[in-house]
Formats: C-alpha cells, structure tokens, sequence
C-alpha cells in the first residue's frame, strides 16, 4: 500500500510503498506485547507498539522506518488500530468462544477496515 505522510499532497518524492504484509506484523506484534495503560484497549497495545519500536530505532532500522511511515501516513494510525482490534477480537474468539456481540464488534471492524484500504488504494 502506498502511504502519503499526512498533510501533504501525494507526489512521487513522499510516496512510500509498504507491503500490507509489514502491516499486518506490525498489528500482531502489539498484541503480543504488555499494553500501556489506556483508556480504550487497542491503544494501550498501539502504544506498547510505539515504546517497543524506540528501543528497536538502531537495531532495526528498516523496520522502524516502515513503522514511522506508517504511523506519520494519512489514516496510517487508524488502519494499524483497526487490524489490532481485529486480532484482538480474533484472539478473544479463539479463548471465549464466539459471540453475537463479539462477531457484530469483528464485522463492524473488518469494514472500516476494508474501508480504509479501499481509502488508500484510491489516493494511490
């Protein structure tokens, strides 16, 4: 997916191309940690994601960088708080049991979802 840095017009020299796969790692990866403390659940895993990716600034510099690309693109935030909730609920699913609540939740979540990669395709 291409994302735009936000507040800025897309052109060729701020375009960055990051494969929906390296999204998808980045969401699983925060819910595999410690969660801050935060009023809603997938921002206290969004900011564990954020301290985490700190530490790793020199370690792992490609991948920091397609973490700060993403979190600085238009709708960059939302769509990797989007996939967290989805794996979130996903897990809940897997230990619970499935829901109507949680299934309603999941497929309100996995059009917003939708919603924003067909956002992003379109500015590309």
């Amino acid at each position: 997916m291409e994302l735009i840095p936000i507040s800025e017009i897309k052109k060729e020299e701020n375009t960055y191309l990051l494969p929906l796969s390296r999204l998808e790692y980045f969401a699983f990866l925060a819910t595999t940690l410690t969660p801050l403390e935060s009023f809603l659940e997938e921002e206290g895993y969004t900011s564990a994601l954020f301290e985490y990716m700190q530490d790793k600034k020199y370690q792992e510099k490609e991948l920091f960088t397609d973490y700060d690309k993403l979190i600085h693109a238009i709708n960059g935030h939302a769509i990797l708080s989007t996939l967290i909730q989805l794996f979130l609920i996903e897990r809940k699913m897997r230990s619970e049991g499935i829901s109507n609540e949680l299934l309603g939740r999941y497929q309100r979540l996995q059009g917003e979802y939708q919603t924003l990669l067909w956002e992003l395709k379109k500015k590309s």
